[in-house]
């Protein structure tokens, strides 16, 4: 539980986010946790800056404190996912987008997400077939879903080479 003054930074740090100052509420993030280094929404949301800022390794380091402290915290691995693929770790991608699929309800678009990043990271690993079984799951879910049309037509151009 946070305490009251890191609550008071972690607000002053999101009010700054919200703005786009991305810099003054990292400078507030980071006093959150100064003040109580287990400050889990500190911590992810200042992955979240980090990631407005492109510091793609520093947000990683972030997201995976939040997974050591709160390990059922399923956005912190949806991000972690997320920044592995920019960081071209697809495996690794892969394989944390698999725990958040297994875990994470079907209902929500960020399951439809997760199936479509998993499917890049699969594409990008040239595993074309299981690719490609995951973006029709995607395009299951929604028929709209432009990027997994457009993954599907990468792959289809993949496969007739």
């Amino acid at each position: 539980m946070a305490t009251k003054e890191a609550e008071m930074f972690y607000k002053q740090a999101m009010s700054f986010l919200d703005q786009g100052k991305i810099g003054k509420s990292l400078e507030f993030f980071e006093n959150a946790l100064n003040v109580d280094k287990d400050y889990v929404s500190a911590w992810n949301d200042k992955g979240v800056a980090l990631m407005e800022l492109g510091k793609y390794p520093e947000a990683l380091e972030c997201f995976e404190q939040v997974i050591r402290l709160e390990p059922g915290d399923n956005m912190a691995w949806y991000n972690r996912g997320y920044v592995l693929m920019i960081l071209e770790e697809y495996q690794e991608a892969v394989n944390t987008f698999d725990l958040f699929l297994a875990r994470y309800s079907k209902k929500d678009d960020f399951y439809k997400y997760a199936l479509y990043m998993k499917a890049k990271g699969l594409y990008s690993l040239k595993k074309y077939d299981e690719s490609l079984k995951l973006t029709k799951k995607a395009l299951k879910k929604d028929k709209k879903f432009k990027e997994a049309r457009e993954l599907m037509n990468l792959i289809g151009e993949e496969k007739t080479k």
